[in-house]
């Protein structure tokens, strides 16, 4: 009897440790690439000791916060990480996020615009959109016009790309969305940006899935410009030797890539300490490195040719607006454009 009491309360302490999170695992949903995801792992394994467990790894970050919904009476992962901000808003707002302010933030002396203000979600890197054209057609078909290459968002409505524009749809993926969000806040008013919308659609071969699918469709000439994530877009063009021109136009809609701590989850102490991991110069590195994603850090070095995130041209952004209107957005967008 003695001998069963005395497992019964090694089994409580085990099952304690268990919840609150004290052991050495950390169970993590990531919305990156493979590789990536796995070196950040092994990364901090050399750093903190930890293991990081990528128990789920795609690239759709719907899909992802689908899952931590669906698992919220019994989470089975700690950590969030990847999407932007809008993905983890929208959990937040749906109570299935725990509140935590990694003290990193302090003291690399990050910008506190790219953390949640609530304190739900903690931004690690940034992408911004950009324009892709492909250089061959421009030259046969729109310089001997007189016309400069594409470089703004209103020059995708010059008649000269009537049905030569690739876009994406805000119903599948999140570019898409903040490509509409920046027509908005840059022209001042829903009824403007709409309006955008409205005059781009004729131009508009085809709307792809994914935020990216433009590039290797313009690179081989099915179409003349579209839009993507410009680090998606200079990876492709870089180690593609791709003949097509990436520019950030003014007023440009960008991402602010998060991580984020499941409410509830088994191992909060683990998963706090990767949060915190994620905001060292290591893990910038490894996303700067594989997906030219922009770290919020200052201090990490980015890949040769991409230009510094302080000189694009932003959109004057409201993320309150962006987080609380996609429904309603998409749905106006999709009236426009019949997708």
């Amino acid at each position: 009897m003695k001998k069963l009491l005395v497992l019964l309360c090694a089994l409580l302490v085990a099952m304690s440790a268990f919840a609150k999170g004290t052991d050495d695992t950390v169970i993590v949903y990531a919305a990156l690439d493979e590789k990536t995801a796995n070196e950040l792992a092994a990364a901090f394994k050399e750093a903190t000791g930890l293991t990081a467990e990528i128990a789920l790894q795609i690239e759709e970050a719907g899909t992802i916060s689908a899952r931590i919904k669906a698992e919220s009476t019994h989470p089975r992962a700690d950590v969030f990480i990847g999407g932007n901000s809008n993905f983890h808003t929208d959990l937040a707002s749906g109570g299935y996020l725990a509140k935590y302010s990694s003290p990193v933030i302090k003291q690399a002396k990050i910008e506190t615009r790219f953390m949640d203000p609530d304190g739900y979600w903690t931004g690690w890197y940034l992408g911004a959109l950009c324009l892709v054209y492909n250089n061959k057609l421009y030259e046969q078909k729109v310089k001997p016009l007189g016309i400069n290459p594409p470089a703004t968002w209103d020059d995708l409505l010059n008649p000269v790309y009537k049905g030569q524009v690739i876009a994406s749809n805000p119903a599948t993926t999140g570019g898409a969305y903040l490509m509409l969000c920046a027509q908005i806040f840059r022209l001042g008013s829903e009824n403007a940006g709409f309006d955008y919308i409205r005059k781009l659609h004729p131009s508009v071969s085809q709307y792809t899935k994914g935020a990216n699918g433009c590039i290797p469709l313009i690179s081989q000439g099915e179409a003349m410009v579209g839009f993507a994530w410009g680090h998606d877009a200079l990876k492709q063009k870089m180690q593609g030797n791709l003949p097509v021109t990436v520019v950030f136009p003014k007023d440009t809609g960008f991402e602010i890539g998060c991580g984020s701590i499941l409410k509830g989850a088994p191992h909060e102490e683990a998963a706090r300490k990767f949060i915190d991991f994620l905001l060292s110069p290591q893990a910038g590195t490894i996303n700067a490195k594989n997906g030219f994603r922009y770290p919020v850090r200052g201090d990490v070095e980015m890949p040769a040719g991409i230009p510094p995130f302080d000189q694009l041209k932003l959109a004057p952004w409201d993320l309150k607006a962006a987080a609380d209107n996609v429904d309603r957005w998409k749905k106006q967008w999709s009236e426009i454009t019949g997708k």
